[in-house]
């Protein structure tokens, strides 16, 4: 069941990994960007999971640093919250995405339990022996 579904981003629950998958592909920021985040908070809570895949891997731009700032201050914390302990995080092949993702992995001061990994299947593989 699809949690969210947009041209610039998707996210949905693998049942054979546990997991909410988060897939972010285009340039996207503001408000269209923290409804795709507020979405994976939603399919934690409904499925009850403590783990996020989040695909980055087509994504070619960088994120505003508002949104970087957002998502580490205000969306982590109410993620973990809401249950979320573990993210494999499947790094961007754009230098200029990838410098966007290693930016927040920086600013993160919480307890989630973050690994970065090259592709997407690696990611769900860790994601099903945790």
């Amino acid at each position: 069941m699809p949690y969210y579904d947009e041209p610039y981003a998707t996210a949905w629950y693998d049942e054979d990994a546990d997991a909410v998958v988060g897939e972010l592909t285009e340039f996207t920021d503001g408000e269209a960007f923290r409804t795709y985040m507020e979405a994976l908070i939603d399919a934690i809570e409904d499925t009850g999971t403590d783990t996020i895949l989040a695909d980055t891997s087509e994504f070619d731009s960088a994120l505003t640093e508002e949104d970087q700032v957002w998502s580490v201050r205000d969306w982590a914390p109410r993620a973990e919250e809401a249950g979320l302990e573990h993210m494999a995080m499947v790094m961007p092949e754009a230098v200029v995405a990838e410098m966007s993702v290693d930016s927040i992995v920086e600013m993160a001061d919480d307890s989630l339990n973050r690994e970065l990994f090259d592709d997407f299947e690696a990611a769900k593989a860790w994601a099903r022996e945790r």
